[in-house]
């Protein structure tokens, strides 16, 4: 698959999150296989103006690329100087959200709110086209709300704008998160224009990206809560996708092995005050599998400090030496 000038081995990519896609953790779904990741939303206004804390979230090393930064807004000066800084700091394509469903962003006229406006979108999607010389791609949802289809027409009109991919949420806006995908609704975008339309949404199983992939006509799948605590979704999704039947899972070790890499990444990352506050949520994704998780959950709380948590990834996972 080809997005703009940019080759993707496969169409198996790592789906934005807010507070998950940061770089220590793009980083291991890369070495999982994703052939694409793509970094948290950011505002673009704080983009544009290189407030410190956005640029922080947007740093990106050669190891990760091909990677996407994503910003969202609602005016297009903005976006333009947004797209430009992300360009600037090293990502292979700008990706611009138009699918959030969260409140605050909503009640000011960004993110999901604008799926109701299909010429504003393209409005977007051409002033960032101006300013960068990388792929602009954008993230959509179905529609407004449940009979409020307008993704086929805003696809069109973001392809007339110059924007190189689509990235469909296969829910509404109103849906948010709750109930099942329509990847119907993927596939047709997929016959509406000429650009790669990829899909995301209720993929949790390597057997479900392969079964959207093959049921929606897709170029590719942004998968998100399915990796999280996961990442190896990618590399078994992708030994399905070229034949093979057999999936290994990872074994103990191999989870705590990542789960520590991951972790010792986030404190170099973040600070160690911030570190620690994300530490329970992401040990808890890692071991959800565990047969003794409320246990687990309940140490992971008292855990204080870094020293504490690799003695307690020894005790539950016992990772080999790394």
């Amino acid at each position: 698959m080809r997005i703009g000038n940019i080759s993707l081995a496969h169409g198996l990519t790592l789906a934005p999150m807010e507070e998950h896609t940061s770089l220590p953790f793009r980083l291991i779904c890369k070495q999982q296989g994703a052939s694409l990741v793509c970094s948290e939303r950011i505002d673009a206004k704080d983009v544009a103006e290189r407030d410190k804390r956005a640029i922080k979230l947007l740093s990106t090393t050669s190891a990760e690329r091909p990677a996407v930064g994503q910003i969202s807004g609602n005016d297009a000066a903005q976006i333009g100087e947004a797209a430009r800084v992300i360009e600037e700091l090293g990502f292979s394509m700008v990706d611009l959200n138009f699918e959030c469903p969260i409140r605050r962003l909503v009640g000011r006229g960004e993110g999901g709110a604008l799926m109701g406006q299909p010429q504003r979108i393209a409005e977007l999607v051409a002033a960032a086209k101006q300013a960068v010389s990388i792929p602009v791609t954008v993230k959509l949802r179905t529609g407004p709300k449940a009979g409020e289809d307008t993704a086929v027409e805003t696809a069109q009109r973001v392809e007339q704008a110059g924007g190189a991919a689509i990235i469909l949420h296969a829910r509404s806006v109103e849906q948010a998160y709750l109930g099942g995908p329509d990847w119907q609704h993927v596939t047709r975008v997929k016959e509406a224009v000429s650009i790669p339309v990829l899909g995301s949404g209720g993929v949790r199983t390597p057997q479900d990206a392969i079964s959207f992939l093959e049921s929606s006509g897709a170029d590719g799948v942004a998968i998100g809560r399915g990796c999280l605590g996961n990442p190896w979704i990618f590399q078994q999704a992708r030994t399905l996708l070229f034949g093979s039947r057999e999936i290994i899972e990872p074994s103990p070790a191999e989870r705590g092995k990542v789960l520590l890499a991951l972790v010792e990444h986030e404190f170099e990352f973040y600070s160690a005050h911030l570190a620690q506050k994300r530490l329970a949520r992401t040990a808890c994704y890692f071991a959800k599998f565990l047969p003794d998780f409320a246990e687990f959950k309940k140490e992971i709380h008292a855990i204080k400090n870094l020293a504490q948590f690799r003695t307690l990834v020894r005790e539950w996972f016992r990772p080999v030496a790394r």
